[in-house]
């Protein structure tokens, strides 16, 4: 063999093939439905934004999730993006213009 030849033999080849390794596959993430606890304690807390139709900030959640807390509520164990999804799914009037 010359050093320009850079072929695998076929004996090498399996022993090569012997040691490659495959990644786990991965966990997908397992989806939580709120409650109907969540869902009451968030109707109550978020009752101006659910009426007047506008989104609520990050800031907002953050106090009723505070709250929440103080008050051995539910809703502060979400994450703030899960609950804001909830409010904007729960909020008639935001997708639909009036004429």
């Amino acid at each position: 063999m010359d050093e320009d030849d850079h072929t695998i033999s076929d004996e090498d080849e399996e022993e090569y093939e012997g040691k490659r390794k495959r990644k786990p596959p991965k966990k997908a993430a397992k989806r939580q439905k709120f409650t109907e606890v969540e869902t009451e304690e968030i109707k109550t807390n978020f009752s101006e934004y659910l009426k007047s139709g506008i989104c609520q900030r990050n800031q907002q959640v953050e106090d009723a999730k505070h709250k929440s807390r103080k008050k051995n509520g539910q809703i502060w164990k979400r994450s703030n993006d899960k609950i804001i999804e909830k409010i904007s799914a729960m909020n008639p009037g935001l997708f639909f213009l009036t004429l």
